[in-house]
């Protein structure tokens, strides 16, 4: 409990200064012989000079309790004393910090308590210490005091909500650009490393067959697999970089892409059959996305449908894209519920843009992956 005793470095400057100007202010009027009203004990209203000013020092660690110290000293010192010194300043400021520290209230009831006290004491006095303008433009003051201290601490705290938003907003801003990369990865590396995987063990198995068959075709398919995952991967890798420098960079994913992506399959021995009905300029997000739900699904079928024939169906209206991939694979959902298959990303792909997303076994057999989304979405 140590810490709370430390002065800050603010408290000991104001506290200073504080200190520099009652007590110069005071002692020059006492040796200059400038006197106001006689004091009713000059000795008391030292002592609480000096203990005003003691307690200044402390008014962030003890905002309360500083605050009533210096409200006593005042409303003894200035009956006690006959120099009419800026005493008062000590107490403005303790009140000013308990205000600006959050604590409204007290403040308010310590101000409107001096208030009272200023007003009454001058009445019964017949003002004999200050005129009833001097009275109600310092009581006027007081007031105002508390009122400045309560719009500071409504500023502090509308700065510490909004720095705490931003970190917020940061934060989850990290966490979507982490998934959407995962999302590329997986969608991207992951879909031609199944076809690499598909060729491989296709030739493997033929090789123990016929280990005079030849792999020129298929090594050359893998070849071409692998650099247009090569490809994908350079671009990821240019997003990654830091601004201005100089990095690989490439076309995004696009339906336009998508006979390449079909080309790529037949050669994995699918028959693939590819529909597209309507052409429209697509929001760049809409077209990255369909194309990613496409090359996924793809994949599944690849890994777990044991499917011969898919067919990919890509429509675009008026206001709307639609893509649909049915295969006549196993239809068990065997790829929906396993770890790892894409399901759950290419859901995310169509809902993020306000699209819907359905995939499931049909009742004729094989696996279906449905999925559109509207043409004009927010970002």
């Amino acid at each position: 409990m140590l810490h709370r005793f430390s002065i800050s470095r603010m408290d000991l400057l104001v506290g200073a200064v504080n200190a520099v100007i009652v007590l110069t202010w005071t002692l020059a009027q006492w040796v200059l012989h400038v006197r106001d009203t006689p004091g009713l004990n000059e000795e008391l209203a030292w002592v609480m000079m000096f203990v005003s000013v003691v307690a200044l020092f402390f008014r962030s660690a003890f905002p309360f309790t500083v605050a009533l110290v210096t409200m006593v000293c005042t409303i003894v010192y200035y009956p006690a004393s006959s120099t009419d010194g800026p005493m008062l300043m000590a107490f403005v400021i303790a009140l000013y910090t308990l205000a600006a520290l959050g604590r409204i209230c007290a403040a308010g009831v310590i101000a409107g308590l001096v208030f009272l006290i200023v007003v009454v004491s001058e009445y019964l006095a017949d003002f004999a210490h200050m005129t009833a303008s001097e009275t109600l433009m310092l009581s006027g003051w007081i007031i105002a005091v508390p009122a400045i201290g309560a719009v500071v601490a409504h500023y502090r705290r509308y700065r510490a909500e909004t720095e705490v938003a931003l970190a917020e907003t940061q934060k989850r801003s990290v966490a979507e650009e982490r998934l959407r990369i995962a999302r590329e990865l997986h969608d991207a590396v992951g879909h031609h490393l199944s076809l690499i995987n598909v060729q491989t063990s296709a030739a493997l198995r033929k090789l123990r067959k016929d280990p005079l068959y030849r792999t020129e075709e298929t090594l050359q398919v893998i070849a071409e697999t692998s650099h247009s995952s090569l490809r994908e991967l350079r671009a990821m890798v240019g997003v990654l970089r830091e601004p201005g420098e100089d990095s690989p960079t490439g076309p995004g994913p696009s339906l336009e892409q998508l006979p390449l992506l079909v080309d790529a399959a037949r050669a994995s021995g699918l028959e693939v059959d590819l529909r597209v009905d309507g052409r429209a300029a697509l929001p760049v997000a809409v077209d990255a996305a369909a194309y990613r739900v496409v090359q996924e699904s793809l994949t599944n079928v690849l890994r777990h449908a044991k499917a011969q024939r898919v067919q990919i169906k890509v429509v675009t209206g008026t206001s709307t894209l639609a893509v649909a991939v049915i295969d006549d694979g196993a239809g068990d959902a065997k790829g929906a519920k396993g770890a790892g298959n894409g399901l759950t990303g290419m859901r995310e792909r169509a809902e993020s843009l306000g699209g819907t997303f359905d995939a499931g076994p049909r009742d004729d057999g094989g696996f279906s992956v449905e999925a559109t989304w509207p043409l004009e979405v927010d970002r």
